[in-house]
């Protein structure tokens, strides 16, 4: 009788440790958001490394970009849209993915990007894949509606 009372003991036991321990996908997920809502949208630039690993890739249209191509790229977006907030819309995960569903938000008050200043408030929706290992990003791919950006900040005609 000791057996059976021993073994549904450990059980218990084992299925409440497991569901105290936030699975692998969940820790992706809130660096992911984490990177998101601290890093882009507050500004926090300098913590860009603690979620990306040093041999980190950001995969492009025409070509990969390095972690410090990337941190450049995010410096000069906030640069030209200085109160640039991004909120997280969803967060998905499967294996070692994790996927990003974002609205990007700022006024463009100085240049940069690619546009002059133009005063003029953009939204943008975007989505970003990002691969994790060991916790951190190691690759991202990425895309956002720049055409529609363009319009907003006048850089193209309206529709």
């Amino acid at each position: 009788m000791r057996k059976p009372a021993f073994s549904l003991t450990a059980i218990l036991i084992c299925s409440v440790l497991a569901a105290q321990q936030p699975s692998e996908q969940e820790m992706n997920k809130s660096v992911a958001g984490a990177f998101f809502e601290q890093v882009l949208s507050q500004g926090q630039l300098e913590h860009y490394p603690d979620s990306h690993a040093g041999n980190f890739v950001a995969h492009g249209a025409e070509r990969d970009y390095s972690l410090a191509e990337d941190m450049a790229a995010a410096k000069e977006e906030r640069t030209a849209m200085p109160d640039m907030r991004v909120k997280v819309n969803e967060v998905v995960a499967e294996r070692d993915l994790v996927s990003v569903f974002w609205t990007a938000t700022g006024t463009n008050t100085h240049e940069g990007m690619g546009f002059p200043a133009s005063g003029k408030r953009i939204t943008v929706n975007g989505m970003t894949l990002f691969r994790f290992r060991d916790g951190k990003i190691v690759e991202e791919w990425s895309v956002f509606d720049m055409l529609s950006a363009m319009r907003q900040a006048g850089v193209l005609p309206a529709k």
